[in-house]
C-alpha cells in the first residue's frame, strides 16, 4: 500500500472511518483495493480501472472527501488515478463543509449540500413498508421547519433512510439553491466537533450548524456514550428550531430505545415526527433492484430480480452490493446479465448450505450456555433476551424464514418481537466489535454445518 510521505497512518485512519460508516460489503469489494498518496492540496486515490473511479463517484466521493480532509486536519482536494494514468473527473467540491469560508463569509456563502444526486423522492420506491416515512419527508420539504420538526426516521439497515434524507435535501436545494442545507452521519459530526475543539475552532462549527437552513443527519445512534457530542447537538437543536430550520434524523432504533442518550435529546427526538421503515416485500424489493439497475443503465430482468430479492438477507443495501457485482462482471466480460450469470457471481456470497432455525438454536445456545427451551420461553432476562435476539438475528440472516415463520419457531412469538430483536442485534454489532465478531463466528459455524448441539 502506498503511503503518504509525512503522515505514514493518515489512508490507515481513512480507511477506518470510512470502514465503520459503509456497507461491510462494500467496503470490501470497492474501498479495501483503494491506495492513496498526497501531493500538495490533492489526496490521489488509485483504483484497480476506470469502473472503480466511476463507482465511487457515483456511491461515496463527497463521504470520502469529507473523511480524508478530516483525518489530515486541512482541506484537501481528490483526484482519481488507474494504472492506465489519471483520471479526468467532473468538478466536485475540493472543499468539505468543515473547512468552509472564514465567518465573515459564510453569512453569504451557503453551506455545500453535500447531496448524493440520485437520491430524489422520484427514484424511492414507495410501498406500505415505507410509504409514511415517505410521505413525511415529502412534507417537511415543501413546508420546512413548520409542522414536523424534528422529523425521525427509523429502522433498520438498508431500507431507505439514508436515500429519504438526501430526498430532501435535493427537494430542499432545488426549491432554493441558496438555502444551507447539509447532510452528515453522526459519525462525521463527532469527529468535526472533535478536530473543532482540537484546533481551536469551536466557534465556527457552531456557525456552521447553527446558522444551516436543513440539517440532516444519520445514524443518530452512535450518539451513544458520546457526552460532548450530545451536549453540542443538543443546543444545536434548540438553535435551529429557534430560527426555523428544519432537522431531519434517522435512526436504527426508534428513541426510546437509543442506549447511552440524555433523555433531555431524546424528548427533542419524539417532539416532532416519528416514522418507521419495514423491510419491502419481495415484489417492493424487485421493482427496487430494478430501478437501481436501470440507475446504472442496466436493464435487469424480472426473473434476475426475483432470484435477488428471494435471498435471506431481506436488505437492500446487501443485495444492491451483489447487484454491483453482477453488473461489474457483465461489463467486464462482455455478456448479459441472466440468471446463470447471476447465481455464478451471488453463489459464493450466499449461504453455502440450507440451516435450519432449529441448528441456529441449537449453535446459539451452546455457545451462551442457556438451553433451547429457554430461547423459545417468555423469561426476559439479559443472559437470556441478547442469546434470543441473536437467534433471531442469525435465523433471518441465514435460513430464509419469515419473520413470522422464525417467530413460531421460537415459542410462537409475535412477528413484531422477532423485528424488533432484529433490529436490536443490528444496531449493537455497530456499536460492538466484539459482538460483530461473535456473531461472524456463529455464521461461519453454522455455514460450515458445525456440531449440533443436543438440548
Amino acid at each position: 500500500m502506498q503511503r503518504d510521505i509525512g503522515r505514514p497512518d493518515l489512508w490507515e485512519q481513512v480507511r477506518q472511518t470510512m470502514r465503520g460508516q459503509v456497507d461491510p460489503r462494500d467496503f470490501d469489494t470497492w474501498l479495501a483495493p483503494l491506495t492513496m498518496r498526497l501531493e500538495a492540496d490533492w489526496a490521489v486515490i488509485s483504483a484497480p480501472n476506470r469502473f472503480f473511479v466511476d463507482w465511487i463517484r457515483d456511491h461515496y466521493l463527497s463521504q470520502l472527501e469529507q473523511v480524508i480532509s478530516q483525518c489530515a486536519a486541512r482541506p484537501l482536494g481528490l483526484r482519481f488515478e488507474t494504472d492506465a494514468g489519471p483520471v479526468l473527473a467532473p468538478p466536485t467540491s475540493t472543499r468539505p463543509a468543515f473547512f468552509a469560508p472564514a465567518p465573515a463569509a459564510a453569512a453569504t456563502t451557503p453551506a455545500q449540500p453535500t447531496l448524493k444526486p440520485g437520491y430524489t423522492f422520484e427514484t424511492f420506491i414507495v410501498g406500505a413498508c415505507n410509504e409514511l416515512a415517505h410521505a413525511a419527508c415529502r412534507a417537511v420539504a415543501q413546508q420546512p421547519g413548520r409542522q414536523y420538526n424534528p422529523l425521525l426516521i427509523f429502522g433498520g439497515a438498508g431500507l431507505g433512510k439514508t436515500h429519504l434524507l438526501h430526498a430532501v435535501g435535493n427537494a430542499f436545494y432545488q426549491r432554493d439553491p441558496r438555502a444551507k442545507v447539509l447532510y452528515t452521519t453522526c459519525e462525521a459530526f463527532t469527529n468535526e466537533l472533535i478536530q473543532a475543539v482540537r484546533f481551536d475552532s469551536i466557534g465556527r462549527f457552531q456557525e456552521k450548524y447553527r446558522g444551516l437552513d436543513c440539517l440532516l443527519l444519520d445514524d443518530i445512534q452512535f450518539l451513544a456514550g458520546r457526552e460532548r457530542t450530545q451536549e453540542e447537538l443538543f443546543h444545536t437543536f434548540n438553535a435551529l428550531q429557534e430560527s426555523g430550520g428544519q432537522i431531519v434524523l434517522t435512526s436504527d432504533d426508534p428513541p426510546r430505545e437509543l442506549q447511552g442518550v440524555v433523555k433531555r435529546l431524546r424528548t427533542r427526538f419524539e417532539g416532532g415526527l416519528t416514522a418507521d421503515l419495514q423491510p419491502p416485500p419481495s415484489e417492493i424489493m424487485v421493482a427496487i433492484l430494478q430501478s437501481k439497475a436501470q440507475a446504472k443503465g442496466m436493464d435487469l430482468s424480472d426473473q434476475v430480480a426475483m432470484f435477488l430479492a428471494r435471498q435471506p438477507e431481506g436488505n437492500v443495501r446487501v443485495l444492491e452490493g451483489y447487484l454491483n457485482r453482477i453488473i461489474a462482471v457483465s461489463r467486464f466480460q462482455g455478456v448479459e446479465v441472466t440468471l446463470e450469470l447471476a447465481r455464478r457471481v451471488v453463489g459464493p456470497l450466499m449461504a453455502q448450505r440450507q440451516v435450519s432455525v432449529e441448528e441456529v438454536l441449537q449453535t446459539v445456545a451452546a455457545r451462551y450456555g442457556v438451553r433451547v427451551g429457554e430461547l423459545k420461553s417468555s423469561r426476559k432476562t439479559r443472559d437470556v433476551t441478547r442469546p434470543r435476539q441473536v437467534a433471531m438475528f442469525l435465523a433471518r440472516q441465514l435460513t430464509g424464514q419469515s419473520y413470522p415463520e422464525i417467530g413460531r419457531a421460537l415459542g410462537g412469538k409475535d412477528h413484531s418481537t422477532v423485528v424488533k430483536g432484529v433490529k436490536k442485534i443490528q444496531g449493537q454489532m455497530a456499536r460492538e466489535a466484539a459482538l460483530a465478531e461473535e456473531i461472524r463466528t456463529l455464521e461461519r459455524e453454522l455455514l460450515e454445518g458445525g456440531e449440533t448441539p443436543v438440548d
